[in-house]
């Protein structure tokens, strides 16, 4: 038997800094409930930091899963800035946003309505090295329980591009 405590250590050298360098960035994304469909379509994917492309993978991994299609196409934008959006909404119907940027941008979105509803919440945040991505709600959708009115409130921060659909189940 061979006892792993006596094998060689590999050595690095050091990382030098210089007054140019950056530092390492540090990425996390919010934890996963495997047992919530709203929350495991996400399961392992750490956006690109190309927006689109990072929209369009999220939607495809978490649009069907969930029962969901796109109501508009992408749209696209630039940091900083802000977005307002606001539709009708029918009884039954079911509303998702899938936002991506990249790793310099710093958004906040929301996604309301003053009717009756079910499920809304915090925005689930992925992170990469590269770029950024939420989808809001996070654990579930925004689900009509009455005809009424939604808004979509887009900030951003920083600097880069940037890009968000919304998905709805009817």
């Amino acid at each position: 038997m061979v006892d792993a405590r006596a094998a060689p250590v590999a050595s690095h050298p050091p990382a030098k800094l210089s007054a140019s360098a950056s530092l390492p960035v540090v990425v996390s994304s919010d934890p996963v409930d495997s047992s919530n469909l709203w929350e495991r379509c996400r399961t392992g994917y750490t956006p690109l930091g190309d927006p689109n492309r990072d929209v369009l993978q999220l939607g495809l991994m978490c649009g069907p899963a969930t029962g969901m299609r796109p109501q508009q196409g992408r749209a696209e934008g630039t940091a900083p800035g802000e977005v307002t959006q606001q539709w009708e909404a029918k009884t039954g119907e079911c509303f998702r946003v899938v936002f991506a940027a990249e790793a310099q941008v710093a958004p906040k979105l929301e996604l309301s309505t003053s009717a009756p509803h079910q499920g809304a919440g915090e925005a689930a945040r992925l992170a990469g090295p590269e770029g950024l991505a939420l989808i809001a709600p996070g654990a579930s959708a925004l689900c009509m329980s009455a005809p009424g009115q939604v808004a979509l409130r887009l900030e951003t921060r920083g600097s880069g591009r940037y890009a968000y659909q919304i998905f709805k189940r009817r």
